[in-house]
C-alpha cells in the first residue's frame, strides 16, 4: 500500500466504499473506526479540520452538540459513529479510515502481497521509495490464488478493491482477476451468512430475557432527554419538563417494571431530587429496577459518596436484583458493573457478574475483558481471573458470529494466562499459553514473548528489571535462556512489532555486555534490541498500560549508556539526550549503581562536561544518596550548584560518621580549589583539621595532605600548614617530628614576623623539647624587651583602663581565665581582659562576626594559635583592616598567656598614645 494516495470519488457497484465496509465483519468495522479516530484526534497528523467536518456532520445526523461528541473518548465516540459510517463519511475520509484499519490490524497481507510482487516496504505493509517502486508480479493470478490460501477470499478481496479505490490507475494490474475473486467473496459471503443466521438461532433458543422488557426506541428517547437536559443542550426539556415527560411515560404503564429505572435514573440526577423507594406502586423487582437507574446515574456523574451510600442502604435490593438472572441486574452490567470493579466494590461486582453471566451482550462481553486487562496490568490478578473465569461461563451465551467469537474467546485465553502468570502458577500459564500457540489461534508477538517470560519465571515484563547489582546479573541470564526460543521467534517472525521480545532480548544482550565487558559487536547487538523496544514502545504507546512508561525509561537507561560507550561525540550526544529525557520525567528510580558508573566513566572519557550534567542530574534528583557515585572533585568543579549543595551538606552532617564527614569535607575542599572557590577550599581544610584532632585515625590522611603544600595554595599559607603540621603530630606523640615542623615555622616567621618567631622559641620549652632541639635557634637584632617600657608600666600601674580580647584555647586555657584576669588587674587595675576560647569546635562560622565586633571594641587582641587554622586566618585578616594592635600567643601554657596579655596591653597603649599624639 503505498503511504501518499489521492482520494478519487466514489464508484458504483462493488468498488464503491459503502459496499467494502459492509463487507467488514462487526468487530473490524469497529478496528477501522477506533484507528479512523485515533489518527483524527492525534495532534501530529495535523487533521484538525477534517476532525472537525467529521464530527459537524455526525452531531447533524443524531442531533448532537458538536461539544457533546468532542468530550467523548475514542470508544464512546466510535459507538455513536459507527451506525452513521456510510452516510457521514467522504471519499477523504473513507481513505483515511481504510488507511488506519490496515496499517494497524492488516500489515501481514500487505506485506506478503507486497513480497510477492518483489516490491520494497517496511514492516507495516507500506512502500518504501515512492509509488514508482510498484509493479505487477510476474504472476497476477497466482498471487492472488497464494493470498486467498493464505488470507481467505473475503480478505484478499476487500484488500483489493481498497486499493483500487485508493488509487485506480495505480492498481490497474489487479483488474484481471477482480471477477474471479468477487465470485470467491460472493461464495465466502454465503458461508459467512448461514453461519451467522445458525449462531442467530442458538442465541435465540438460548435466550431468558422476554424481549417486551428489553429498552425501546422510546426508553432511549427519554434517557437522552435526560442526558440532554442535564448538559443544557440546545432545545433540550427543562427540568420541570424532563419530570413530567418521564412522569407520563411511567403513567402510560405502570407495570411496565423498566420505566422504573428511568425514574431512579432522572432522581439520580435531576438537582434537588433524592432516591424515593416508597413509591407506593412500589414492589421487589420495581425497586430492582428503580435502583439500576439509580446507580446508573449516580455512575455518569462520577457521585462516589452517593454510590457508596446506596450500595449500603439498599443492599438487600442489589443483592436481589444481582443474584436474578436477566431484569434489572442484566441492565447494571454496562455501566455500573465497570465502576464497581474499577472503585473497589469488587464484591458487588463479582456478585453481579456472576448472577448475569448468562445475559452477557458482545459488548459487555468486550467491556469485561477490558476490565481483566485493565485488573492485571495494575498487578490484580485476584479480580482478573474472577472476571475471566465469568466471562469464560457467559461466553457461549453471547451471540456472537464465529469471527468475533474466535478473537474473543483467544483473548481470553491469552488473558487467563496472563492472570496465571501474574499469581506466579508458572505451569498452568505455560499450558494455556502453548495451547494458543499450537493452535495458531491468536498470531500475536506479545503471546510469544509471554511464553519466553513465563518460561523464565517472569510475572510480568515489568518484573524483568536491571538487578540492582551484578551478582544478580547472572540469575537473571539464566533466567532469560529458558525463554530465549520464544523471546527469538518473535523477533524473527513479527519483526519490529515484538515489542516485549525486542526488551527480553535487549535485557539480556546489555546485561551480558555489561558483565563480560564486551566489545563493540557485543554492544550494538544490545543496542539494535533496545532501539527496537523504544521506537516501538513511543510510537504504539498504549495509554492505558502502565508498565510501558516504566519500560520506556528502562529502554533509554540501557540506550544511553549502550550510546555513550561508543566513545564518539554523536552517539554522546544521543545519549545525552536519551539521558535528559529520562531525567524530565517526574518519578525516576534509582538506575542500577554498575550501569551509572559506566555511563560517567565512558561521558568523561568523552567530554567531562558530560559527566558533570549527569553528576548534577543525578544530584538533583537522588540528593546525596548518589555521592559515591559522583565523588569526583573535577565533575563538583564543574557544577556550582553541586558544589553550594555539597557546601551545605558538609555543614549540616555533623551527625554523620566521622568517615563519612572526612570524605565530603575532603571532596569539597578538592572541587573548590579546582573550581577557584577559596573560601569553600578553606572551609573544607578546616572542616578536615577539626576532624584530625577529634580522631587520631585521620591524622595521617591530614598530613599526607599537607605534604604537599603547593596543592593546597593560596587556601593555606606555608605557615598555616606547618603550624597544622606541628600540631597534628604533637596529636600523635610523635614529638621529634612536631619539633622539626616548628623548626621549619621559626625560620619562616624569623625574619618577617619576630614576635612570632620568638614565641616559637618559647613554644619549645614549654613544650618539653630538649635544648638541643632548639638552642641553636637566635633572633639577631631583637631589642630589650618592651616592659622595660617604664612610662608606659607607671600608666598601666596608675590604673590607665584597657581592655584586651584573647581568642584561642580549649578548656585547658579556660581554667587560667579567671586566675589570670585577678592577677593582671592586681598589677595593672584599669587593664580587662576578656577570653574567648574557640578550641576545636566547628561553630566557629556562626561566632566570627561576633569576635570581629568584639576586637573592633578592644585595644589589643591576642590571637592564640590553638585554634582551627581557617578561623585564625579570617581574624587576622580582619585585624589589618582597619589595622588594630595584635599579637599571637604560639604557647599554650599559663606563663605563655600571662605573657602574651601583657605585651598585648603595652602594645594597646602605646597605639593609643601614638594616635593621641598624632591628633
Amino acid at each position: 500500500m503505498a503511504k501518499g494516495v489521492t482520494a478519487p470519488m466514489p464508484q458504483a457497484g462493488l468498488n464503491d466504499w459503502k459496499a467494502v465496509w459492509n463487507r467488514l465483519l462487526p468487530l473490524d468495522r469497529h478496528r477501522a473506526v477506533i484507528s479512523f479516530l485515533e489518527r483524527l484526534r492525534e495532534p501530529a497528523s495535523r487533521l484538525e479540520l477534517v476532525c472537525d467536518a467529521t464530527l459537524k456532520t455526525l452531531a447533524r445526523r443524531k442531533g448532537f452538540r458538536v461539544e457533546t461528541l468532542k468530550r467523548m473518548n475514542n470508544h464512546q465516540l466510535a459507538d455513536v459513529l459507527l451506525p452513521h459510517v456510510p452516510v457521514v463519511m467522504g471519499a477523504r475520509e473513507w481513505t483515511l479510515l481504510f488507511l488506519g484499519y490496515f496499517a494497524d490490524y492488516k500489515a501481514a497481507i500487505m506485506c506478503r502481497f507486497l513480497d510477492l510482487c518483489d516490491v520494497p516496504h517496511d514492516e507495516r505493509g507500506f512502500v518504501a521509495g515512492g509509488d514508482d517502486k510498484i509493479h505487477p508480479p510476474t504472476d497476477m493470478v497466482g498471487t492472488k490464488d497464494a493470498l486467498i490460501e493464505e488470507f481467505g477470499a473475503m480478505e484478499v478481496g476487500i484488500y483489493f478493491h481498497v486499493l483500487k479505490l485508493m488509487d485506480p490507475g495505480l492498481w490497474q494490474f489487479l483488474d484481471p482477476v477482480l471477477p474471479a475473486l468477487d465470485q470467491a467473496m460472493a461464495a465466502a459471503e454465503a458461508v459467512r451468512q448461514q453461519e451467522r443466521t445458525v449462531a442467530e438461532e442458538e442465541t435465540t433458543a438460548r435466550a431468558v430475557l422476554d424481549v417486551s422488557e428489553e429498552f425501546t426506541q422510546l426508553d432511549r428517547v427519554v434517557m437522552e432527554q435526560i442526558i440532554a437536559t442535564l448538559a443544557e443542550e440546545d432545545r433540550a426539556l427543562k427540568p420541570d419538563e424532563l419530570v413530567d415527560l418521564v412522569e407520563s411515560v411511567h403513567a402510560l404503564d405502570t407495570g411496565r417494571k423498566r420505566s422504573y429505572f428511568h425514574l431512579g435514573f432522572l432522581d439520580a440526577l435531576l438537582p434537588g431530587r433524592r432516591p424515593d423507594m416508597g413509591r407506593p406502586e412500589m414492589n421487589d423487582e420495581r425497586r430492582q429496577w428503580y435502583l439500576a437507574g439509580l446507580l446508573s446515574g449516580y455512575v455518569r456523574q462520577q457521585n462516589h459518596a452517593a454510590i457508596r451510600d446506596t450500595l449500603h442502604r439498599y443492599a438487600a435490593i442489589f443483592r436481589a436484583a444481582s443474584s436474578t438472572p436477566g431484569g434489572a441486574g442484566a441492565g447494571m452490567l454496562t455501566e455500573v458493573h465497570p465502576y464497581l470493579l474499577i472503585h473497589g466494590f469488587q464484591n458487588e461486582a463479582t456478585r453481579l457478574l456472576r448472577g448475569q453471566r448468562r445475559h452477557l451482550t458482545p459488548a459487555t462481553a468486550r467491556l469485561i475483558l477490558q476490565s481483566a486487562t485493565g485488573a492485571i496490568r495494575r498487578g490484580d490478578a485476584a479480580i482478573a481471573n474472577v472476571l475471566l473465569v465469568e466471562l469464560r461461563e457467559g461466553l457461549p451465551h453471547v451471540a456472537l458470529d464465529t469471527a468475533e467469537r474466535a478473537s474473543l474467546e483467544a483473548g481470553l485465553g491469552r488473558r487467563l494466562g496472563q492472570a496465571l502468570q501474574l499469581q506466579g502458577n508458572f505451569s498452568a500459564a505455560k499450558e494455556a499459553f502453548a495451547g494458543l500457540i499450537a493452535e495458531g489461534r491468536l498470531m500475536s508477538p506479545r503471546l510469544h514473548a509471554d511464553m519466553g517470560l513465563v518460561l523464565g519465571g517472569f510475572r510480568s515484563l515489568a518484573e524483568l528489571v536491571l538487578p540492582p547489582d551484578l551478582d544478580r546479573v547472572r540469575t537473571i541470564q539464566a533466567q532469560l535462556r529458558q525463554g530465549e526460543r520464544y523471546f527469538t521467534e518473535a523477533v524473527e517472525r513479527f519483526g519490529p512489532v515484538a515489542l516485549g521480545a525486542h526488551y527480553a532480548l535487549g535485557v539480556r544482550d546489555f546485561l551480558r555486555w555489561m558483565e563480560d565487558d564486551g566489545g563493540d559487536e557485543a554492544r550494538e547487538q544490545a543496542l539494535m534490541h533496545v532501539n527496537a523496544a523504544l521506537i516501538g514502545m513511543m510510537t504504539e504507546t498504549d495509554a492505558q498500560d502502565p508498565e510501558r512508561p516504566l519500560l520506556v525509561d528502562r529502554c533509554r537507561f540501557m540506550q544511553a549508556v549502550l550510546m555513550m560507550a561508543r566513545l564518539d561525540a554523536a552517539s554522546a550526544q544521543a545519549a545525552m539526550e536519551s539521558w535528559r529525557a529520562l531525567m524530565a520525567q517526574q518519578d525516576q528510580p534509582f538506575w542500577p549503581a554498575w550501569g551509572i558508573q559506566r555511563l560517567l566513566e565512558c561521558a568523561d572519557l568523552v567530554d567531562p562536561a558530560l559527566a558533570g550534567e549527569i553528576a548534577e542530574s543525578l544530584w538533583c534528583r537522588h540528593g546525596e544518596a548518589v555521592l559515591p557515585l559522583i565523588d569526583r572533585p573535577e565533575w563538583f568543579a564543574r557544577s556550582p550548584r553541586l558544589l553550594d549543595d555539597l557546601q551545605v551538606l558538609c555543614r549540616a552532617g555533623t551527625d554523620q560518621a566521622l568517615q563519612v564527614q572526612w570524605d565530603r569535607w575532603s571532596l569539597l575542599m578538592s572541587a573548590a580549589l579546582s573550581a577557584g572557590r577559596l573560601e569553600a577550599a578553606q572551609e573544607g581544610l578546616d572542616g578536615m583539621e577539626h576532624l584530625a584532632h577529634e580522631d587520631s585515625r585521620f591524622c595521617e590522611p591530614m598530613l599526607d595532605l599537607l605534604e604537599a603544600p603547593a596543592r593546597l595554595d593560596p587556601a593555606w599559607s606555608e605557615t598555616d600548614i606547618l603550624r597544622a603540621r606541628f600540631r597534628l603530630y604533637r596529636r600523635l606523640g610523635r614529638d621529634p617530628e612536631a619539633f622539626s615542623q616548628l623548626r621549619a615555622l621559626f625560620f619562616a616567621l624569623r625574619d618577617a614576623r619576630p614576635l612570632e618567631a620568638a614565641q616559637t622559641l618559647a613554644l619549645f620549652r614549654e613544650c618539653g623539647a630538649a635544648p638541643a632541639q632548639y638552642e641553636d635557634l637566635v633572633l639577631p637584632g631583637i631589642e630589650a624587651d618592651h616592659d622595660e617600657d617604664s612610662d608606659l608600666l607607671e600608666q598601666l600601674e596608675g590604673g590607665a583602663e584597657l581592655t584586651v580580647l584573647f581568642v584561642g584555647g580549649n578548656e585547658i586555657q579556660a581554667r587560667y581565665s579567671d586566675e589570670l584576669s585577678r592577677e593582671i588587674a592586681a598589677q595593672w587595675p584599669g587593664v580587662r581582659v576578656e577570653f574567648r576560647h574557640t578550641g576545636w569546635s566547628s561553630n566557629w562560622g556562626r561566632d566570627v562576626n561576633h569576635l570581629k565586633r568584639q576586637a573592633a571594641g578592644a585595644d589589643a587582641v591576642v590571637l592564640m594559635t590553638m585554634m582551627r587554622t581557617t578561623l585564625g586566618r579570617v581574624l587576622r585578616e580582619a585585624l589589618n583592616d582597619p589595622p588594630r594592635p595584635w599579637i599571637p600567643c604560639t604557647g599554650t601554657g599559663r606563663q605563655a598567656l600571662f605573657q602574651s596579655i601583657r605585651h598585648a596591653a603595652l602594645i594597646g597603649l602605646r597605639t593609643r598614645r601614638r594616635s593621641v599624639v598624632a591628633d
